[in-house]
């Protein structure tokens, strides 16, 4: 059995953040091996060193390889891409637990990735409980957005993690599902 270690993000990661997140993007990745999830978007260095900057994210090693990450982020909507600032705008009309998305204090839980070689592991799960532990002391609810042709993301974050799809938004041609969970005091 593999031996894994988690620590907080720092600069030191980012190189291997963006490297693997890159590896395994939509466009990166061939017909069949997105049947197992894939990232939306392209990471640069300063994009990841931004969000690290804005709120703890995690990384697993084993030994001195990066088998996963889990990014969260609270930036100014202005920073965040089209997509993601399409979502805030939607904030307000979206509800979670009976009340306005805008009325909590939230973060944005995503992008997130366990290595293909590493998966099965249970990896997702102690980075995503350890970063619920990292934040629940800052942040209320957690907000994510899986693209719908993204089932296998989508059921292991809505069935084996416990999100809520909270609403959907079509971004240049594509269907994305919005996710949220709670933090504090609201039993997820």
């Amino acid at each position: 059995m593999e031996e894994f270690s988690i620590h907080v993000a720092t600069t030191a990661d980012i190189p291997a953040i963006v490297t693997l997140a890159n590896q395994n993007t939509y466009e990166a990745l061939t017909a069949a091996d997105r049947a197992s999830g894939f990232l939306t978007g392209t990471f640069t260095e300063n994009g990841v060193q931004l969000m690290i900057n804005s709120a703890p994210c995690l990384v697993i090693y084993a030994q001195q390889e990066l088998a996963g990450f889990l990014i969260n982020s609270k930036l100014r909507p202005d920073a965040y891409p089209p997509l993601v600032q399409q979502i805030i705008g939607m904030l307000p009309a979206l509800t979670y637990r009976n009340l306005p998305l805008s009325t909590y204090n939230y973060f944005f839980y995503g992008p997130v990735l366990v290595s293909k070689k590493f998966r099965g592991q249970g990896l997702l799960s102690r980075l995503f409980n350890q970063s619920k532990e990292q934040l629940s002391s800052k942040f209320d609810v957690g907000i994510a957005f899986i693209a719908a042709h993204n089932s296998a993301s989508y059921v292991v974050h809505t069935q084996h993690l416990g999100l809520e799809k909270i609403g959907q938004l079509s971004f240049q041609e594509h269907v994305y599902y919005i996710l949220a969970f709670s933090l504090m005091g609201l039993p997820n």
